[in-house]
């Protein structure tokens, strides 16, 4: 994973990311408080020789105590020195016991020996390391005495003694906040990539690049009000949303100057992905534009098309393709330029209906008389009907619901199209987040022309009046 991934997953997943920190903070807080005070008191040696009478012998001395001082400090925390500290201050403690509050360490390249005491009373402490660093000193120089009634070799000396700390040693609330917030970030963090890892959702445009190299050439944003209001270049013809509709018109109609493509399917990798919508809505744009339009239902298992745009389901593509009724009689106008060509009725094999030579010949048709035709076919993961009709197309527009898909799906659909040999002009991010960590942030937002443009922002017409309207109108396709 590289920066950019982390960046993503750290704008996504923050709340979780500040949940386990604050989590974290909050347990080392209460541990803090709970753990017992401990003070540290340390008294300071120094051991030497005794004797020599000229340079030499203080040399010899100091280059033995030096090599010995080691072995002095391993005898501070040994019954000899603690077994006397326990009788002499009343301790209840055992020698083990004692010893392991007491360590003893010698600076490097020094003859200093320094006893450190821990506990919970600092006085206590204090005494406990002054007692041990004397009962040490006696202890050497038992050890080292030459003869009963001779002078001790060896001599530890107390040159700094313990005093009580003000500070309690341990818990140390800075160092434990300060590893609480090291260890709640690494965690949260760590459980923000696994989040990631398990989430296979596609969420934006950047999910979508992890799946495929086909271009992402239109991004969509949700709206709550879709479901109701579908047609959002008649609802609201100046919104960003409408706006979104028209950048991913003119993306679609200059992907290739050269051999532009006039047949799309119109399709997603499951239901609820948002494909008939935008069908619709692109199909809308482009009829802005001056060109004519053919909006066909190419979903013959749950059409949707007709309802969205309020015209009625009566025949359709199934009459054509069987011969019970001539192409020209069933194109229902539907504003200037656009005429829509419903589903019909549901047949009983759409794969093999939709997959004919006389669906063939009707897209052939279709688009020798129109300037752009769109297909709103099913989704590629449910059925077979959208691969069938891919190779009837210049290409494939995929819609890419967000939160609706996972990755894998996507995958899948994209497979299934390559495997037909049908072509993918680009893919259509939709339904994405306007607010949170992958908001979509539309270029114009705030956009809107200064004079209307006629024949927009009107509401959906019910079927009489557009009947009325549009009463013996042109059809563009010739009889018979």
């Amino acid at each position: 994973m590289e920066l950019s991934d982390y960046l993503r997953i750290l704008r996504r997943s923050w709340r979780l990311v500040v949940a386990v920190l604050l989590a974290t903070v909050a347990v080392a807080a209460l541990l803090t408080a709970l753990t017992p005070r401990e003070y540290r008191a340390e008294a300071e040696l120094f051991v030497s020789t005794t004797g020599g009478d000229n340079v030499s012998d203080i040399v010899q001395g100091g280059s033995f105590t030096q090599r010995q001082v080691a072995t002095y400090a391993d005898i501070v925390t040994t019954p000899a020195v603690l077994g006397p500290v326990i009788d002499d201050l009343g301790l209840e403690d055992s020698a083990s016991g004692l010893a392991a509050h007491v360590t003893a360490t010698v600076p490097p390249d020094t003859v200093l020996i320094n006893v450190a005491v821990v506990n919970g009373d600092p006085v206590q402490a204090a005494e406990i390391a002054n007692t041990i660093a004397d009962q040490f000193a006696e202890t050497v120089q038992e050890l080292e005495r030459v003869s009963p009634e001779g002078q001790s070799a060896v001599k530890a000396t107390v040159v700094q003694p313990a005093t009580p700390s003000e500070d309690p040693a341990s818990p140390d609330p800075l160092r434990n906040m300060a590893l609480a917030v090291v260890l709640g970030l690494l965690l949260g963090l760590g459980l923000a990539v696994l989040r990631d890892l398990l989430d296979r959702r596609v969420r934006g445009e950047s999910d979508i690049a992890r799946v495929t190299e086909e271009p992402t050439i239109g991004a969509i944003a949700f709206d709550k009000d879709a479901p109701a209001h579908p047609l959002v270049i008649e609802i609201d013809p100046h919104s960003p949303r409408a706006e979104s509709f028209r950048a991913l018109r003119t993306n679609l109609l200059y992907l290739d100057p050269d051999d532009q493509p006039s047949t799309f399917l119109i399709t997603s990798s499951v239901p609820g992905e948002g494909k008939s919508t935008t069908a619709a809505n692109l199909a809308l744009t482009i009829a802005e534009t001056g060109s004519t339009v053919c909006l066909i239902e190419g979903d013959l298992r749950r059409p949707r098309l007709l309802d969205y745009m309020g015209l009625e389901n009566a025949a359709g593509v199934t009459d054509v393709v069987v011969g019970r009724v001539e192409l020209a009689d069933v194109l229902q106008p539907y504003v200037e330029g656009l005429y829509v060509l419903g589903c019909g009725p549901i047949p009983p094999n759409p794969s093999e209906l939709l997959g004919s030579d006389a669906m063939h010949r009707m897209l052939e048709r279709l688009s020798a008389e129109f300037d752009y035709v769109l297909i709103d076919a099913p989704p590629l993961l449910a059925v077979t009907d959208g691969a069938v009709l891919s190779t009837m197309t210049d290409g494939a527009l995929v819609v890419v619901g967000a939160n609706v898909v996972r990755r894998d799906e996507l995958e899948r659909a994209l497979g299934t199209l390559e495997r037909v040999d049908g072509k993918v002009l680009g893919l259509v991010a939709n339904r994405l987040a306007t607010k949170g960590p992958d908001a979509y942030q539309y270029s114009y937002g705030n956009y809107r022309p200064d004079t209307e443009i006629e024949g927009r922002g009107r509401r959906p017409r019910s079927r009489k009046a557009r009947r009325q309207s549009q009463a013996q109108p042109q059809t563009p396709v010739a009889q018979g």
